[in-house]
């Protein structure tokens, strides 16, 4: 595992565990609990998923990002003298937006990503709750469409502002953050006994 991807994956773990504290102690609080309830065994879940799944998001992102760069070749770059050191542009500067490969990036990650990811967790949810193959399965048909609706509501603005202002690299710890809010809403569905 590259040292990006192990960095991408502690942050997101983190988050993760934090998302589902935020989460459950909304529906406890929600739930007119006196005291706030934490179930342990719901936050490491939460986190082991997130520990998991960064790594192949991660390499995710930086196939898309390789396969379909973000940007235009900078002609600045290419017009310097590369004997003179001082006449290279600074490598932080960038060409111009490529706007095919950007909308060809976001329609992958929000169809054949966010599908793979969906079902890849709640299959991993049921089967850490002790649930069998079959019935993580019937939950992949209760509570996949819910889920991409909902996620459809929120993922496509940090999906594009990802793919236009942040480098690849960086992506995933973006999109971890972005995860924390959509982690307590999954949470919430979660503590409400609606599917997960």
């Amino acid at each position: 595992m590259s040292s990006g991807a192990f960095t991408a994956s502690i942050h997101a773990t983190l988050l993760g565990a934090v998302s589902n504290l935020v989460g459950q102690a909304i529906a406890s609080i929600q739930a007119n609990s006196p005291t706030i309830v934490i179930y342990p065994s719901d936050v490491t879940r939460f986190a082991l998923w997130c520990l998991l799944s960064t790594p192949p998001n991660f390499t995710w992102q930086l196939w898309l990002e390789d396969k379909f760069p973000g940007r235009n070749p900078n002609p600045a770059a290419h017009a310097v003298d590369r004997k003179d050191p001082a006449a290279v542009p600074p490598p932080t500067e960038e060409g111009s937006l490529n706007i095919r490969n950007t909308a060809i990036k976001f329609l992958l990650d929000q169809t054949i990503g966010a599908a793979l990811n969906t079902v890849a967790f709640i299959i991993f949810m049921q089967l850490f709750r002790g649930r069998s193959v079959e019935w993580a399965l019937h939950e992949c048909q209760v509570a996949f469409w819910p889920i991409m609706i909902a996620g459809y509501k929120f993922w496509p603005a940090v999906s594009i502002a990802n793919f236009v202002l942040v480098p690849a690299h960086l992506r995933t710890t973006v999109g971890s953050v972005a995860g924390l809010f959509w982690g307590v809403y999954l949470s919430l569905i979660g503590a409400g006994g609606k599917t997960l």
